[in-house]
């Protein structure tokens, strides 16, 4: 009977630690995670929706899609598309959409075309029509 006592002692013990944990973690300190979506430029798909940067400011609503570039240290770069308002990452990124990887980013973030793990998306870009196919048939 003492076993289970202390058992469910420290079982709420444990319960309410991890609840201080919890919501210590949660504790509005004027920043939050930007999220997007990773454009894999090699398969023409996106990411699911993770983790781009900490910003400071308050947590905002959905914005028009933008393209975001991160130049990584050993070379290449990072390409993000994501709808949340700003605040946005800087200064490490680029921001212009000037890029032309950010035209077919944007377009598999439109068709919400999700990199799937067997190598296939879930909304891929219809073939483009064969020119030579088309004047052989006149």
């Amino acid at each position: 009977m003492k076993l289970r006592s202390a058992a469910r002692a420290a079982l709420a013990a444990a319960f309410s630690i991890t609840c201080t944990l919890h919501l210590s973690s949660c504790k509005d300190d004027g920043t939050h995670v930007y999220i997007g979506r990773i454009f894999l430029e090699a398969r023409d798909c996106v990411a699911t929706t993770s983790s781009v940067d900490v910003v400071s400011g308050e947590t905002p609503g959905e914005c028009s899609p933008i393209c975001m570039l991160q130049p990584r240290a050993e070379g290449g770069r990072t390409v993000y598309v994501a709808t949340m308002c700003p605040p946005l990452p800087a200064p490490d990124f680029d921001l212009s959409g000037r890029d032309p990887v950010c035209v077919r980013a944007l377009a598999a973030l439109a068709r919400n075309d999700t990199c799937l793990s067997d190598g296939g998306t879930t909304s891929p870009r219809p073939p483009v029509a064969d020119a030579s196919a088309d004047a052989g048939a006149r």
